[in-house]
């Protein structure tokens, strides 16, 4: 197979690209329906440990943080792994084992065995979304322009259709989960094996220095700290606003529908819609957020989002009725549904011989998000009551629209003489 240079990006095997972005999608389509998997098996999954009811709250609360500690690790550690054995091994290894170790935990007994695999089942987790975002990276530079965020609508995807799958066996084996993880984790399985063939290898990855150079004036070697240090710090800015994005969509999904019930005064069921709304919202944007980054760039695309996202907060907050809690909700979904694929993409980008630390970093922060989530709402939720829930992600997408596009100044931008027969050959 021949490897494009710079500018011959004609001599790569077109072919051989679309199957490396096709298995980008999968991974990332593995990664939304192992969780829902995992979502809606976990009624079968305590009544199998004896967890069911209020008793077994708190034990199944240490495995669900278990699970979310592992993959925090997870997320950095598998970092320089993929930058010393190239994102196709580390990918595929991922793809192969995170959809088996779900399995055990139907044939265990006792709180300690299932912590040690819920930190397991987190590590390869983590480590899966960081490989896979960095694989996205990779392919994204031959392509020229933005597609990470067509990458990430295949995670929600994942979720419904093994959502789906999910809720019908939960109907039918209410006892335990096992038939559930045998069969997805198998054929999830292997389908990670015949996708991770189709991957970058380290040797078929464009140089490092394959981009147009960035805007440097943020980090100028000759009077500030070294590129290193500069980077380094660049990444922890990139993971704590990730951080703050995780934080917003956690306090919709794991808040919303209360919120509407209680704020606005309507039943569960339109509460569940406006929660169903955002999802689709957000999916919505991610299958077309690559083409709006394109045309307008993607650091006003950052922090057009902010803005729509926080308005969208703040339009809930204020609704008076149902309709008007919906829109809310459809526009925060708009305003979050490509935040992370263009944060993630620039840190990537950045320095692409070491992709997989950077957003290893990044993730891993972002990741931490989701552990401090739910206690940062619950303080919100006590202090001040349930209709300031959205103040928080209001205030945190506006501080991404701001700092965001100030921090991607720092990646390079995107190279389309290499991307040009590729661009022509999978035109939409």
């Amino acid at each position: 197979m021949t490897v494009a240079s710079p500018d011959s990006g004609s001599k790569f095997q077109l072919t051989r690209l679309r199957k490396a972005r096709l298995a980008t999608f999968f991974g990332f389509f593995q990664l939304g329906a192992m969780i829902l998997v995992w979502s809606t098996s976990t009624s079968p999954l305590r009544e199998h440990l004896g967890w069911s009811g209020e008793g077994g709250d708190s034990n199944f609360g240490l495995l669900a943080l278990s699970i979310g500690i592992g993959a925090t690790v997870g997320c950095y550690a598998i970092g320089p792994f993929i930058d010393r054995f190239g994102p196709r091994n580390t990918t595929t290894f991922t793809l192969v084992l995170y959809p088996l170790v779900y399995i055990p935990l139907a044939f265990l007994g006792g709180l300690g065995a299932a912590m040690v695999f819920g930190a397991i089942i987190g590590l390869l987790r983590g480590a899966g979304d960081t490989a896979i975002n960095a694989h996205g990276v990779q392919v994204e530079r031959y392509y020229g322009r933005p597609i990470m965020s067509a990458f990430h609508a295949a995670y929600p995807a994942g979720g419904f259709f093994l959502g789906l799958v999910g809720s019908a066996l939960a109907r039918h084996f209410v006892d335990s989960p096992a038939v559930l993880y045998i069969s997805t984790g198998v054929i999830m399985s292997l389908l990670g094996l015949a996708f991770g063939k189709w991957m970058l290898a380290q040797s078929e990855l464009l140089p490092a220095d394959a981009e147009v150079k960035a805007d440097e004036s943020i980090d100028r070697e000759s009077t500030g700290p070294s590129k290193a240090t500069a980077t380094l710090l660049i990444m922890i800015g990139f993971g704590v606003l990730l951080l703050g994005s995780q934080l917003s969509e956690g306090a919709i999904l794991d808040w919303g529908q209360e919120f509407v019930v209680r704020h606005v005064g309507t039943t569960v069921a339109t509460a569940a819609a406006a929660v169903t709304v955002y999802s689709g919202a957000q999916f919505v944007g991610r299958l077309f957020g690559d083409r709006l980054a394109e045309v307008i760039g993607s650091r006003t695309m950052l922090a057009g989002s902010g803005v729509l996202g926080a308005a969208g907060a703040l339009t809930a907050m204020s609704a008076g009725n149902a309709t008007i809690a919906l829109v809310g909700f459809g526009m925060m979904g708009l305003g979050l549904a490509c935040m992370a694929p263009l944060m993630l993409s620039s840190a990537g980008r950045r320095d692409p011989a070491n992709a997989g630390r950077n957003i290893g970093l990044v993730n891993a922060l972002g990741y931490g998000g989701m552990l401090a989530g739910p206690a940062a709402i619950t303080v919100i939720v006590e202090k001040f009551g349930i209709g300031f829930v959205p103040m928080l992600p209001a205030i945190l997408l506006v501080l991404i629209a701001i700092f965001g596009p100030v921090l991607m100044k720092t990646a390079p931008k995107y190279r389309r003489r290499e991307a040009a027969a590729v661009e022509t050959a999978t035109s939409n």
